[in-house]
């Protein structure tokens, strides 16, 4: 049997690793116009509490996947705004 924090780490690499090409082509082409404001806003306070839950419960896959998300989604977010694409 696999050892669950083995698990979380790898389930945290790959649905984190998913933000990195969205990022990349988002700074590339300095364009998040099919972002809506509302999914970003939505996803970031999800991942924040998700972050923060991690922290609490000392979760070191939890709050790893959830802080480069976030870092993720604020590049995406600060293009959107510099930018102003709706």
């Amino acid at each position: 049997m696999i050892n669950t924090e083995i698990l979380g780490l790898i389930a945290a690499t790959l649905t984190t690793s998913a933000y990195i090409p969205q990022t990349y082509k988002v700074l590339k082409e300095k364009s998040a116009k099919d972002f809506s404001w509302m999914w970003l806003i939505f996803m970031f306070v999800g991942i924040f509490l998700w972050f923060i839950y991690g922290l609490n419960i000392k979760n070191i896959p939890l709050i790893m996947a959830n802080g480069i998300s976030l870092i993720s989604l604020i590049v995406i977010m600060v293009v959107k705004y510099v930018y102003r694409q709706s």
